[in-house]
C-alpha cells in the first residue's frame, strides 16, 4: 500500500516552466508516470506517482521509484 500522507512540496514537480513541461510531458508520454492503482500501487513501468493537476490541467508529480525493471 501507499502512505496516505501526501508528499511534502519540495518532492513534487510541479510544470510550470518550459523545461518541467516538457519533462513531466516526456514521462506521461512514455508511461513512466500515473495514478495509483485500486491497490495502492503504481503500475509497471512507473517511477512516477500523479498526485494531483495544475490549473491548466498537467500532472504533478512524484518520484516513487527508478526506472531500469528493477522495480515490480
Amino acid at each position: 500500500m501507499s502512505d496516505p500522507t501526501p508528499p511534502p512540496e519540495d518532492e513534487r514537480i510541479v510544470p510550470n516552466d518550459r523545461e518541467s513541461i516538457s519533462f513531466v510531458k516526456g514521462l506521461v508520454a512514455a508511461g513512466h508516470a500515473a495514478r495509483l492503482g485500486p491497490d495502492g500501487v503504481l503500475p509497471r513501468g512507473a517511477t512516477h506517482e500523479i498526485v494531483g493537476e495544475t490549473p491548466g490541467g498537467l500532472p504533478i508529480l512524484v518520484r516513487r521509484r527508478f526506472g531500469g525493471g528493477m522495480a515490480g
